[in-house]
């Protein structure tokens, strides 16, 4: 089985329990930042990376006129979502193209807005980052929402937590380096906000382990427990008991410099 095909298997997993990717808990926040976005920059063409549970997608759908696409990976999940949805107005704008964040089936500058939620901890970021601009309409918006490390985990303590539930997971960004990294990428930070969510341990490690039955959730406590200080000062590991640290930003595609004469 290929990475993409494990992407895949987790995509459908989450896409019909809504656990990790655009959960119920925090999608109201995504959405209500998102259409303050739409209303300051009122975009044509939308392109949304990954279907996630699909509620965002509908959201979008039943507000405003743009031309929406969605690029997911998974063709099983976005069969389920428009059989789940036939009929809908709403949908007659929605428009699915299968493949992968790594080679992005949008042509150069099609996009006026594109959005990306929960994703890109389980692709080559920088790989998605490059694509995703080259998408974009120069002074096009990229609205990124995704779990960050504090800024004092320098070592990624949090990471190495997730890594020990979540074979998929490659490594979060502190937020002040995501920021960083998207600048050298030709991206200007417009405006953002973090956000801590409250998390349960049990719930969270019940749900991985269902997936992959070979993780060891005793290792990933005895992980909470080794790195307790950091873990309990920065993300509030007390018991069961621990917050999640979200990141909501807006980011712009810088216009090339002209050139001097």
């Amino acid at each position: 089985m290929t990475r993409l095909d494990e992407v895949r298997k987790f995509l459908e997993y989450d896409g019909a329990r809504g656990v990790i990717i655009e959960p119920a808990y925090r999608r109201g926040h995504v959405i209500e930042r998102l259409f303050d976005v739409m209303n300051d920059y009122n975009p044509g063409v939308i392109v949304k990376a990954g279907l996630g549970s699909g509620e965002i997608l509908l959201a979008l759908a039943r507000r405003g006129s743009g031309y929406i696409v969605v690029v997911e990976p998974s063709l099983e999940l976005a069969r389920r979502f428009l059989e789940a949805h036939k009929g809908e107005p709403a949908m007659d704008r929605v428009h699915f193209i299968i493949g992968d964040f790594h080679d992005f089936p949008v042509d150069y500058y099609k996009a006026d807005l594109l959005l990306c939620a929960d994703c890109m901890n389980i692709f080559d970021s920088s790989r998605c980052v490059d694509e995703f601009r080259r998408a974009l309409q120069f002074d096009g918006i990229l609205f990124l929402a995704g779990v960050v490390l504090d800024n004092a985990d320098v070592d990624g303590a949090y990471d190495d937590f997730i890594h020990s539930l979540f074979p998929l997971h490659n490594d979060y960004y502190l937020e002040d380096d995501l920021k960083t990294m998207m600048d050298l990428n030709e991206f200007r930070f417009l405006k953002g906000t973090v956000i801590d969510f409250p998390m349960d341990m049990g719930a969270f490690t019940s749900y991985f382990k269902e997936l992959y039955p070979e993780v060891s959730v005793e290792r990933a406590r005895g992980i909470a427990v080794e790195l307790s200080p950091v873990l309990s000062e920065l993300y509030g590991f007390q018991g069961d008991s621990f917050r999640e640290k979200y990141f909501l930003g807006c980011f712009m595609r810088n216009k090339p410099e002209p050139e001097k004469r």
